[in-house]
């Protein structure tokens, strides 16, 4: 199906606007209401499982959703000039089916939760995998100012179920709400799922995409959440706690500044732009540049913000605000530089860029984990990304040249 875009470059600004702004707001509903509302409604060891759980579900979606969208961006062009429709579809009815299997074996095997809270996470991973891969629409028109609609229902989303929670003991209510409400917006406003459930000639390119960068967006996004998974089984969910409440400010920064990626690789996915290394380098300063000015930023107000919204838990996070909001940040500014290497670089140089940063991660982190603690896994948080970010600019500078959109 041909999707009418913008025809310039002028309007990135105003994208950006839009972008951080729905971003800010639903991140700022989910971090100054919901989480701080659950850590005070649980004790430390339920509200560090919850962010576990809480991790995984994400992880899944992420990786099976909104990887799904990123490849509906890399390749449309090509099916756009094909004048080819399909295969997305049937993708994603069979990639919302892996997505719910796997969450209810991890939360009912692995973390051993009530039949309530595991119906609640399918539902949960079913809304969310659907939901961020319908609204890749609005990312290949350009239209991000319904992506601030869509968040803004969100937000609401997350209102309503807190509410609910004063009555009753199910924390995924407020999650499963924001993705129904954003969802029921999202195909109101979309026409990609009217498209056919069929295969394409185009099905077996788009298929190795899609399974490649689901193991790099799965590993990414494990990585993301891999705090959580090495600390939980080895320290137990006081900890998790702990890490979680000194790294959120800078974490809040990575969810609210990360959609500029997806502003970037919309524009990228426009038949007209080039890349060139001079624009990649460009982009990678000014992101730089703005991760200085937050770790600055974040000096001087994580400590207020964290006591203040975490004010039984900051004393024992105070000792790991400033080095685990490091590794955030960095994490944050790998994630805009990983935009162009996404789309311009070859494909399976992805899978080597996650095997570096994931075997740094993991190793580092379960040695200095075992050996310092939690600092000593905020020193390994720290290693890693500047591992990815350095890979990063090797593959970006190696393979990023003049070739126009697609390789």
């Amino acid at each position: 199906m041909a999707i009418k875009t913008k025809g310039r470059f002028g309007s990135i600004s105003k994208d950006f606007f839009y972008n951080i702004l729905a971003s800010v707001i639903l991140t700022g509903v989910m971090q100054v209401v919901v989480y701080p509302f659950l850590a005070l409604k649980f004790s430390n060891q339920e509200y560090g499982t919850l962010l576990t759980i809480m991790g995984i579900a994400n992880t899944v979606i992420v990786a099976f959703g909104n990887t799904l969208n990123n490849v509906r961006l890399i390749v449309n062009n090509d099916y756009e000039r094909e004048h080819l429709e399909g295969d997305f579809n049937g993708l994603l009815f069979f990639a919302s089916l892996i997505a719910v299997v796997f969450s209810c074996m991890i939360s009912s095997f692995y973390f051993r939760q009530s039949i309530i809270t595991i119906i609640g996470l399918a539902v949960f991973v079913a809304l969310g995998t659907v939901r961020s891969y319908y609204c890749v629409e609005f990312r290949l028109i350009l239209d991000f100012k319904k992506i601030l609609i869509q968040n803004i229902v969100g937000a609401v989303g997350y209102a309503v179920g807190v509410a609910a929670l004063m009555g009753v003991h199910i924390w995924v209510i407020p999650f499963i709400l924001a993705e129904l409400l954003q969802l029921i917006y999202v195909l109101k406003n979309s026409s990609l799922q009217k498209e056919r459930i069929t295969t394409t000639p185009a099905f077996r390119m788009t298929l190795i995409k899609y399974i490649i960068l689901i193991f790099t967006g799965l590993s990414t996004t494990l990585i993301t959440y891999l705090d959580r998974l090495i600390i939980y089984p080895l320290l137990g969910g006081d900890a998790v706690t702990v890490y979680t409440v000194a790294s959120f400010f800078g974490k809040s920064l990575g969810i609210v500044m990360t959609p500029i990626a997806g502003v970037l690789l919309g524009y990228y996915a426009q038949r007209n732009f080039i890349m060139t290394k001079k624009k990649f380098w460009s982009i990678n300063m000014i992101a730089a540049a703005g991760g200085v000015i937050f770790v600055i930023f974040s000096v001087i107000f994580s400590p207020f913000f964290t006591k203040l919204l975490y004010p039984t838990v900051f004393e024992q996070a105070a000792h790991y605000i400033f080095i685990a909001n490091l590794a955030a940040t960095i994490s944050t500014v790998c994630s805009l530089t990983q935009s162009s290497v996404l789309k311009f670089a070859p494909t399976w140089l992805q899978i080597i860029k996650e095997l570096v940063y994931g075997i740094t991660y993991v190793g580092m982190g379960l040695v200095l984990l075992n050996a310092y603690g939690l600092l000593g896994f905020c020193i390994a948080a720290v290693t890693a990304n500047c591992t990815k970010l350095i890979t990063l600019y090797i593959i970006g500078t190696l393979f990023i040249g003049g070739k126009k959109n697609d390789q």
